[in-house]
């Protein structure tokens, strides 16, 4: 801090030291809840990638699931059919 400012922030008197102390202590308050909020950022947005690649599987293996129940019904369906077809003296 040079001189000139010393004597203006001296003339202020109590009021405006003391509005000067609250002023940097919000400063400094503001600073460290704005570090706060991007960390917590940061973490929400890992969360959310991380479940939307969890889901993203799971979506995968429900629809590997479904495909491999449709395909043995249609197996199953072929079977019954072909059985049904068979004549009785066979």
């Amino acid at each position: 801090m040079n001189q000139e400012f010393i004597q203006w922030f001296a003339t202020l008197g109590i009021g405006g030291v003391l509005a000067g102390f609250m002023f940097m202590f919000y400063r400094k308050d503001i600073k460290q809840f704005t570090e706060l909020w991007k960390v917590h950022t940061e973490l929400l947005i890992i969360l959310v990638k991380e479940d939307v690649a969890a889901n993203t599987k799971l979506i995968t293996m429900l629809e590997s699931w479904e495909r491999n129940n449709l395909r043995k019904g249609d197996i199953q369906q072929f079977i019954e059919s072909q059985i049904m077809k068979k004549p009785d003296g066979i």
